[in-house]
């Protein structure tokens, strides 16, 4: 090697293994001992927060097999299914069955069929664009099926799906295809220039518009259904259909609809869903969570799993469709068969429940197709061959129904986000109640025991002494990592717990910090599940909007939790910590709150009022903002409880907080930065 390019690199590889060396002594989890390593047991304690979601999924799901496990006769399982049919439907009372007015807005011929271009409203102003399929020799009426397409950007224009919607045309069956919400041509956020989604794909649609009806207290699964049944009250209306013998399929988001809605409406006689069906267990285990629409609102709270589509259904026809290597895991898939097949033989229709399954992805294969085709066939009182044979599509502009194959480019339309506030009952602040509604709403349940503050050293930066310590928990589901900070030589003045929204590392390049140390005060900082070292970089999802990961949200959610919730329980841990140190017993005890941490921390100081002084910088002001915003701002929303509208809004706590006596400041930019340690002090 060169010696000058040797001497140059000496201090290059210096400054590389120092940097290195130093970036984990920051952490909590450095095993201090001059390696690079971190706590054998918690290398992967980042996964927190999807960690607590799932322990409380699997506890929720362990007691509803226990229940199921006890069901024994058809009167025990019709007990379940009214249950769990109630925690599904009850919030489709909201909606009412209003004109359709529907029409046909053009007709495509071939040789054995024609499609009616079909549009009408299943809320005023609500449009569904559907394509009818007629076959041209049919009986007279002639059983339909509703086919409900999977997540892709052209509706059921797609090849796969038209091609077994051909098929089932070709074989007799009237098929009304339809566009769910956010694809095809019923984009809620178009862009008139590309004719796409300003928000992303399907799945970004429907979480981007499905977080807004969280926060209202309902589910996008809601609006999902109700299309469903209003495409039945469509059915009605021809007389070329047999009401009496309707089909529903679908496969993946399509799968999705064909079970939720063959649950919710009773006129569907046989369900097929495709590539959907598993169990929560299974799902939470393997790929999450998934869009807002296959999330129906604290439905595991409620007792709800996925074989409960089809008890409710039972015991009517029920087709279960599988692929072995599917994202939606087959074994779950069997799990719900195995179970599910109990309640059939229990309502004496042992034979009404089928699952098929075949070698393959996340697809349709040929042995499936002609197993569905089989089914309906079968049930539907319609006998023929069910050979799958070739088709030829329509190219996808000639089944547009609308001029421009956007609604919200051609008519003046509604969406899901006019029509969540026209839903939205009101809030009602409940009288002398606030902290018990909290609790519910947020999921808040302080069951967490500090065990241990394990202390694992300290490190110095720009004149601060920081301890680092994690916290452990009787449940052993996660450690909280923790800092104390202090100026060296430093007397202890007030203790302030600071929670930092982007986590205790990044609060020590906060400017104000070195001020409240100078005032003598010791600095207590966590990182909250989800931030800093309890921040998964790698958790991803379908429901990730611009880099806000909602299947979080949806997760909680169907558990009865939510992401401020189980922070605050988090800072329930760390409340435990402040005052159980001896340094800490004698001073005040007071909170710094900034920015997206202000919801966590006023859901856990309306049940607990440990602090007696709360400083909000940056605070977030009414959260229902975020629903009379069409485009509103993810980061925001996700701190957001669902539900906690119909209730109370953030403003509503502090106001809570204020009247019980605990001292409030509200840190404006116009401020100085003395404003704040004086109020600290006082």
């Amino acid at each position: 090697m060169n010696r000058h390019l040797f001497l140059i690199a000496i201090p290059l590889l210096l400054f590389v293994q120092s940097t290195n060396a130093q970036a984990p002594a920051t952490s909590v989890f450095y095993t201090t001992n001059g390696a690079e390593k971190q706590w054998i047991t918690y290398k992967d304690n980042h996964r927190a927060l999807y960690r607590i979601i799932t322990d409380e999924a699997f506890k929720l799901l362990e007691e509803r097999s226990e229940g199921i496990s006890r069901l024994k006769t058809e009167a025990d399982w019709n007990n379940h299914r009214q249950k769990v049919k109630a925690a599904l439907c009850n919030s489709l009372a909201k909606f009412e069955k209003t004109p359709l007015n529907a029409k046909t807005t053009g007709t495509l011929e071939r040789e054995t069929f024609t499609v009616e271009k079909i549009l009408f409203e299943s809320h005023p102003g609500f449009y569904v664009t559907a394509g009818l399929f007629l076959p041209k020799e049919r009986q007279k009426p002639a059983p339909a099926v509703i086919y409900a397409c999977g997540h892709s950007d052209l509706g059921f224009r797609v090849e796969v799906y038209q091609h077994v919607i051909q098929n089932l045309v070709k074989k007799g069956f009237v098929v009304l295809a339809f566009d769910p919400i956010g694809q095809g041509e019923r984009l809620q956020y178009p862009d008139p220039e590309t004719g796409k989604s300003k928000i992303g794909g399907p799945t970004g649609e429907h979480s981007y518009a499905g977080i807004q009806t969280l926060l209202t207290g309902t589910s996008l699964t809601d609006y999902f259904i109700w299309d469903g049944v209003r495409l039945l009250d469509y059915l009605e209306t021809r007389p070329e259909v047999d009401m009496k013998r309707i089909g529903i399929t679908g496969r993946s988001g399509g799968g999705t609809q064909t079970a939720q809605i063959a649950a919710s409406d009773e006129r569907i006689f046989a369900a097929a869903p495709e590539c959907y069906i598993t169990n929560f267990t299974r799902l939470l285990q393997s790929i999450g969570p998934q869009d807002a629409e296959q999330n129906p609102f604290n439905a595991i709270a409620n007792g709800f799993d996925h074989p409960d589509y089809l008890h409710i259904h039972a015991p009517k026809p029920s087709l279960i469709i599988t692929t072995t290597h599917d994202f939606f895991s087959i074994q779950g898939a069997r799990e719900t068969f195995a179970e599910v097949q109990r309640s059939y033989a229990a309502c004496g229709q042992p034979g009404n429940i089928q699952m098929t399954e075949d070698f393959g992805v996340h697809e349709s294969t040929k042995n499936n197709r002609e197993t569905l085709y089989a089914f309906f066939q079968k049930h539907l009182d319609l006998p023929g061959d069910p050979t799958d044979v070739e088709t030829t599509p329509f190219p996808a502009e000639d089944l547009w129904v609308s001029p421009t194959g956007q609604i919200g480019t051609s008519y003046d339309c509604k969406t899901v986000f006019d029509l969540n506030q026209k839903y939205f009952p009101g809030k009602e602040v409940p009288e002398n109640g606030l902290p018990k509604k909290v609790a519910q709403t947020a999921g808040i349940t302080f069951d967490r025991n500090l065990t241990a503050a394990v202390y694992t050293g300290k490190f110095s930066a720009d004149g601060m002494e920081v301890k680092k310590y994690f916290l452990e928990n009787n449940r052993k589901d996660f450690a909280l990592p923790v800092y104390v900070i202090q100026k060296e030589k430093s007397t202890t003045g007030n203790v302030v717990a600071w929670f930092y929204p982007e986590g205790k590392e990044k609060l020590l390049n906060e400017p104000l910090l070195q001020e409240i140390l100078n005032a003598g005060h010791t600095v207590v900082c966590a990182d909250l599940p989800g931030t800093g070292e309890l921040h998964d970089p790698s958790f991803s999802g379908d429901g990730v909007i611009k880099g806000v990961p909602f299947n979080y949200t949806f997760g909680a959610h169907l558990v009865g939790k939510s992401i401020p919730g189980i922070q605050a329980e988090a800072i329930g841990l760390l409340n435990q910590f402040i005052q159980n140190e001896e340094q800490f017993q004698q001073v005040k005890k007071c909170a710094m709150v900034q920015g997206a941490s202000a919801s966590a921390f006023l859901h856990f100081a309306v049940l607990n009022s440990s602090f007696g002084k709360a400083a909000f910088i940056d605070f977030p002001g009414a959260a229902f903002n975020l629903v009379t915003n069409e485009f509103y701002n993810p980061a925001e929303a996700f701190d957001v409880v669902p539900g906690s509208l119909l209730y109370y809004d953030l403003p509503d706590l502090t106001e809570y907080l204020s009247a019980s006596g605990i001292k409030i400041y509200f840190h404006k930019e116009t401020d100085k930065i003395q404003k704040v340690t004086e109020f600290m002090a006082n």
